[in-house]
C-alpha cells in the first residue's frame, strides 16, 4: 500500500513538472507595433475568448507573453490582452525589426483633419494646424499615420510635407528633367486633391509656368505663384516633352488642335482588349484621363495608351467633345451613343450589416461589415463606369434596417438588387461562395448569371446557387440576390478575401454577370 502511494505521488510530481512545457505561455521581451488597421484584443489566447479592447495600426505595446500564435500585450498598468501574432510586428530593444517608417511631417493645410484610419470614411479625431509638426508612424496608400500632442491617427499625405529633405510624402516625385511645365489650356483648375470632386483652389492661365512636385495616376501636384495644388496631367505640357506646345488645343499633343481624344468620365472605366464587354480588361482608367483616339469599331473607340499599345473603350462612358479643354476639366458624360446592356439600368448594391450590426467576425477578428462596404463601393464604381445608375444602401459604417434596404430597391424601381455578404461557420475548414435567390421566376436567373461569371475568376470554391429565405429577398418585389462571397472564418480564405486582387476579381465577375443577365 505504501509503495503504491509513493508511486502515485512520484507520478504526480513528474506530471506536474512536465505540464508547463506544454501549456505555460513563454515570457517575452520587446514591443509590439500594431500592423493592421484594427485588431480585437481578447481575454485569452484564442478566438473563443471575449473581446475586451481594440488596438489600432501604429500603436505600440510591451509584449508580456507569447503562446503559440498569440501574443499578450501590456495595454496599461494592470491591464493585458491577447492578439494574434501575424497582425503585429515585433521590436527588440525598442527598434522595429521591420523596415520602420520614421521622421516628421509638417501640415500644409490650415485645418487638416486627423482620422481614425487611412481613409475619408474614418471618424475625425483631431486636427493638425498648418505648420504643425507630427511624428510619422506608418504610411498606407496616400495616408500617413502620425502622432501629434498625444493623438495618434491618419492624415492625407497630400497635405503634409516630409521635414527631412523637404520631399513630399506623396507617392512619386517628379524626375529630374521633368520638374517644370507649362499650362496648355486657357484656364486650368488647380484643385486641393487629385480628384475632380475636390475643391478648386485657384485657376491658372495658358502659358503659366509651374513646378511639378509629384505625379499620381493622371494628376500632377504642381506649384505656381507660391501655391500648391493638383491638376490633370494632360493639361500641362512638361518642359521635357519634345512636341509639346502651349498653343492650339492645349492637350500637349503634336499637330493641329483637330486630333481627337477620349476623356474618361468615370473613375474605374474598363479599357478592353477588343470592342466587347466580354473582352479582357487591359486597364482601368482614372476619371479625367485622356487618350488619343486612333480608330473605332461600332460603338467603341480604339485608344492609344501611355505605353504605345491600344485598347477599346465604350463610347457611352467617355466624352470626345473639346468643350472641357478650356477649363482643364473632364467634360460631362456623352449619353447620346452606345447601348451596353448595363447602360441606364438601375442597380441597388446592398453592403450587408453596418453600424451596431458588425456581421460575422473573421478568423483574424475583422468585422464583416467593413469588407462588404469595400466590395460594394468598388462594384458601384465599375457599374457606373459601364453606364448603370447605381444606388448603395449605405455609404459608411451606418446601421440600416432590412426594411429600409428593401424600400430602396422598391423606391428606385431596381432592375437588380444585390446584397453583398461574407460567411462564417464554426468549422473553420468550411470554404466557398454561395449565391442565394428566393423566387425561382424572379431571382434565380440573376443569381445564376452573376455566380457563373464570378466563378470564372474566383479562386474560392463553388457552393452553388441556392434558395435562401432572407428578408431582403423574400420581401423584395424587384429581381434580387444575396451573395456570400466566401468564409471569413476560414483563415486562408479570409486572407484571400481581404486581398485587392480578390476584390477586383469578384467585382469584375459581378459586373460581367449583370451584363449577361441584361442581355438575356
Amino acid at each position: 500500500m505504501k509503495k503504491r502511494t509513493l508511486a502515485l505521488i512520484l507520478c504526480g510530481v513528474i506530471i506536474t513538472a512536465l505540464l508547463p512545457s506544454f501549456h505555460t505561455a513563454i515570457a517575452a521581451e520587446g514591443e509590439a507595433v500594431i500592423a493592421t488597421d484594427k485588431i480585437n484584443v481578447r481575454g485569452g489566447p484564442g478566438l473563443s475568448y471575449g473581446i475586451k479592447a481594440e488596438v489600432k495600426k501604429g500603436e505600440r505595446y510591451p509584449i508580456a507573453k507569447e503562446e503559440g500564435d498569440w501574443v499578450q500585450l501590456q495595454l496599461s498598468p494592470g491591464k493585458t490582452g491577447w492578439v494574434v501574432s501575424w497582425l503585429i510586428s515585433k521590436t527588440a530593444g525598442g527598434a522595429d525589426n521591420s523596415s520602420a517608417t520614421s521622421g516628421t511631417v509638417t501640415s500644409t493645410d490650415p485645418d487638416l483633419r486627423i482620422r481614425k484610419g487611412p481613409g475619408t470614411s474614418y471618424e475625425v479625431i483631431g486636427k493638425l494646424p498648418q505648420g504643425a509638426h507630427a511624428s510619422v508612424l506608418d504610411k498606407n496608400s496616400g495616408w500617413v499615420n502620425i502622432s501629434y500632442q498625444g493623438t495618434t491617427g491618419w492624415v492625407s499625405s497630400e497635405y503634409v510635407t516630409a521635414d527631412s529633405g523637404g520631399s513630399d510624402t506623396k507617392a512619386t516625385s517628379a524626375r529630374s528633367g521633368s520638374k517644370n511645365g507649362t499650362v496648355g489650356v486657357s484656364s486650368l483648375n488647380v484643385r486641393s486633391a487629385a480628384s475632380h470632386d475636390s475643391a478648386i483652389m485657384t485657376k491658372l492661365s495658358r502659358g503659366t509656368k509651374v513646378s511639378i512636385l509629384s505625379e499620381d495616376h493622371g494628376w500632377l501636384k504642381i506649384e505656381a505663384n507660391g501655391q500648391k495644388g493638383w491638376a490633370a496631367s494632360h493639361y500641362i505640357i512638361k518642359d521635357s516633352d519634345s512636341s509639346g506646345s502651349a498653343s492650339g488645343s492645349g492637350d500637349g499633343s503634336a499637330g493641329s488642335g483637330s486630333s481627337k481624344k477620349a476623356y474618361i468620365v468615370y473613375g474605374g472605366t474598363n479599357l478592353r482588349s477588343s470592342a466587347s464587354t466580354s473582352a479582357s480588361i487591359v486597364k482601368r482608367a482614372d476619371k479625367g484621363a485622356a487618350y488619343p483616339i486612333v480608330g473605332s469599331s461600332g460603338k467603341w473607340y480604339e485608344v492609344r495608351l501611355e505605353n504605345g499599345q491600344t485598347a477599346y473603350v465604350a463610347n457611352w462612358v467617355v466624352q470626345t467633345s473639346k468643350s472641357g479643354e478650356e477649363t482643364g476639366e473632364a467634360p460631362s458624360p456623352d449619353t447620346s451613343g452606345g447601348s451596353g446592356s448595363l447602360k441606364n439600368k438601375t442597380i441597388v448594391v446592398d453592403p450587408g450589416h453596418g453600424g451596431k450590426d458588425s456581421g460575422t467576425i473573421g478568423y483574424s477578428g475583422k468585422f464583416e461589415k467593413n469588407v462588404t462596404i469595400k466590395t460594394a463601393k468598388l462594384l458601384a464604381q465599375k457599374l457606373r463606369a459601364s453606364g448603370a445608375n447605381v444606388y448603395i444602401t449605405r455609404q459608411d459604417d451606418t446601421f440600416i434596417s432590412l426594411q429600409a434596404r428593401v424600400s430602396t430597391s422598391h423606391y428606385r424601381n431596381a432592375d437588380a438588387f444585390i446584397s453583398i455578404h461574407y460567411d462564417s461557420y464554426a468549422d473553420t475548414s468550411t470554404r466557398g461562395s454561395t449565391a442565394y435567390y428566393y423566387s425561382p421566376s424572379k431571382d434565380r436567373q440573376l443569381a445564376s448569371d452573376v455566380h457563373s461569371e464570378v466563378l470564372k475568376r474566383s479562386p474560392i470554391p463553388d457552393r452553388g446557387v441556392l434558395f435562401g429565405d432572407y428578408y431582403v429577398l423574400r420581401e423584395n418585389k424587384r429581381p434580387a440576390m444575396l451573395y456570400e462571397l466566401g468564409y471569413l472564418s476560414q483563415p486562408q480564405e479570409e486572407t484571400i478575401i481581404h486581398s485587392g486582387s480578390y476584390q477586383e476579381k469578384v467585382t469584375d465577375g459581378i459586373e460581367s454577370g449583370l451584363e449577361h443577365y441584361f442581355q438575356s
